[in-house]
């Protein structure tokens, strides 16, 4: 039994959770709270906060700790966690030596359509972003000898002042550079470089090509190491990190590796067989036919092998299915001259006599909803069935839902 639960209510997991339970919940909260992402100001502390909470309950030696002793089991070593390192790192980056400044990511999320993960494409995709001038070499003058640090503030944008609050009693506190205004930097005009204006950092604009391989899925991320913002006086330089994010299609579903379709048919064609073209992602028609004297089941999916999403990191060879659900359409009224047929044909018995002395009524199509507030007491627990009635055994042909 674990002694808090902490740190899997911040990520949403319970304590039996597994690594892959675990790393899922934070890349999908990361995501949400990073704070190049989300501008809320909760947002970073929200940020390093379950940061910290993956780098104990990923390590298996730190969670066995935590689980035992709660957080003060790992407080030392988890509450010294770089949230931008972990984030990083979860997205195939690499991390940084404990300490050694490096400037946040670059997170974008391109959306992809279902088609682009069916079939792969390279996207190209232009990223501004913060690099050392190249006139100056990131120094801010061109001119040897001349340092572009502010001597009030050691380059550092911000200056300790001590305050008198009383007899005895002083304040310091951090307050923006008033020499530089916070830049780290202080240049005379005749001094700056010409391309960068002393900035030492210019905005530039790159195309980078975003490879979609083909079974590619929301979530999946491209990362290009080193090429994000680069800082003054930082050895190292940010990545960029592409995040694929799934927009909806018209006519397919993707359900894992499957491949999820609806289609409505008349009563007919479920009683007596039909053929139907199904244009596939790659453009492609599918002759799909239920074999003649097949009832059809709209209860079940039927399925279609090997016509679903690659399987990624199989070159192809594997695929999931195409599922098919079908909605049965029935026709408005039957002639009463065909009713003896019909039960012949479907094995209905004929219709029961009348009870003697009850009171006789004719069903109609109810126009009612029984969840509409007005509908419904107060006391009312009762709600919508669930059940989904599904039944049956899975068949080289039909998926069980």
């Amino acid at each position: 039994m674990v002694k808090e639960t902490k740190f899997y209510d911040l990520l949403g997991v319970s304590p039996t959770a597994s690594e892959d339970d675990i790393k899922r919940a934070y890349r999908k909260l990361a995501f949400k709270y990073h704070p190049d992402k989300n501008k809320d100001a909760d947002a970073p502390e929200k940020f390093k906060a379950l940061s910290v909470a993956y780098e104990v309950l990923s390590d298996a030696e730190k969670r066995k700790r935590y689980d035992q002793y709660g957080e003060k089991g790992v407080d030392q070593e988890s509450m010294g966690a770089d949230a931008s390192d972990i984030f990083a790192s979860m997205f195939g980056g690499s991390r940084r030596p404990r300490g050694e400044p490096k400037p946040k990511d670059i997170v974008h999320e391109l959306p992809v359509s279902l088609d682009q993960f069916y079939n792969g494409r390279t996207a190209k995709l232009a990223i501004t972003r913060d690099r050392l001038c190249g006139g100056c070499e990131g120094r801010g003058s061109n001119k040897p000898g001349v340092d572009a640090k502010c001597n009030e503030c050691g380059g550092r944008g911000v200056q300790m002042v001590t305050r008198q609050l009383g007899p005895g009693f002083i304040q310091q506190m951090q307050v923006t550079c008033r020499t530089c205004n916070g830049k780290g930097s202080n240049l005379k005009p005749e001094d700056r470089c010409t391309k960068c204006n002393g900035e030492q950092i210019i905005k530039e604009k790159k195309v980078f090509e975003v490879v979609i391989e083909k079974g590619a899925k929301r979530g999946d991320h491209v990362t290009f190491a080193g090429e994000g913002d680069q800082v003054p006086g930082v050895r190292l330089s940010g990545d960029i990190i592409i995040v694929f994010d799934q927009k909806p299609h018209a006519d397919f579903t993707r359900k894992g590796n499957h491949l999820l379709i609806e289609r409505t048919i008349s009563l007919a064609e479920a009683l007596t067989g039909f053929r139907l073209d199904v244009v596939h992602l790659d453009g492609r028609h599918l002759d799909i036919a239920l074999p003649p004297c097949t009832v059809l089941d709209p209860e079940k999916l039927y399925e279609v092998p090997r016509e679903g999403m690659t399987v990624p990191k199989t070159g192809g060879v594997e695929r999931g299915s195409l599922l098919i659900k079908f909605r049965v359409q029935y026709p408005q009224s039957v002639a009463e001259s065909d009713l003896p047929t019909l039960r012949r044909i479907l094995g209905n018995p004929p219709p029961s006599p009348p009870v003697p002395n009850a009171d006789v009524y004719t069903l109609g199509v109810a126009h009612i909803d029984p969840m509409a507030k007005n509908n419904r007491d107060d006391d009312d627990d009762d709600g919508p069935s669930n059940g989904n009635g599904h039944g049956g055994t899975r068949t080289a042909t039909c998926a069980q839902q």
